[in-house]
């Protein structure tokens, strides 16, 4: 009986694992260039990311993500402690059909003493933000959200928090089996037999 409890136990979870998990890619186009002054309706922030509302309130929120990636840099698997001196991550991410897609997240960094640093942050609805200090020069880039700001998503693999039928047909599969073998062990016992012994 407890194999059978177990193999179910497993076999229900991978279904609604498989079941909830999501992918999807968003593009915000147009921003006001800050450095240029003027407002640039070709200009792009693309990305993806990949979850699984495991909570089942309808929200992907940010321990949730398996990745975020815009450009090459995923902001979930990168390497945000490696040192005092860099930071690495989204420090915030909540997305929904509903209410929309919000993040904030960045890569910066400098050396010990400070001379050279550098980074990106971005924060949907308001900026992003790229900046490269040094002794002899600082570089700086505003892009700004505004109302022409565009956003466009597209899901590749929907939640839903029904089972699909291949799921369904193995957890059903996985049952049987534990089933049988329950039924072959009940068999399988020995029988004893009492014998007299004659005076």
């Amino acid at each position: 009986m407890k194999h059978l409890f177990t193999a179910t136990v497993l076999l229900l979870g991978s279904a609604i694992a498989h079941a909830q998990s999501a992918h999807w890619t968003f593009t915000y186009t147009g921003f006001y260039d800050q450095e240029a002054g003027v407002f640039l309706p070709d200009m792009q922030i693309a990305g993806s990311f990949t979850g699984a509302d495991l909570n089942g309130d309808g929200l992907l929120e940010r321990e949730e993500l398996t990745s975020l990636t815009i450009g090459a840099m995923d902001y979930v698997a990168c390497a945000a402690g490696s040192n005092a001196y860099y930071h690495c991550g989204a420090d915030s991410f909540a997305f929904s059909p509903e209410r929309g897609l919000s993040f904030s997240l960045g890569e910066y960094g400098s050396d010990p003493e400070g001379l050279h640093s550098g980074g990106h942050l971005i924060e949907t609805g308001k900026l992003s933000y790229d900046y490269q200090i040094t002794p002899y020069n600082t570089a700086e880039h505003h892009l700004y959200w505004t109302d022409g700001t565009v956003l466009n998503m597209v899901s590749a693999s929907a939640v839903s928090p029904v089972p699909e039928a291949p799921a369904w047909a193995m957890l059903l599969a996985g049952l049987g089996t534990a089933g049988c073998g329950a039924l072959l062990r009940r068999r399988a016992r020995p029988v004893r037999i009492a014998v007299r012994a004659r005076a």
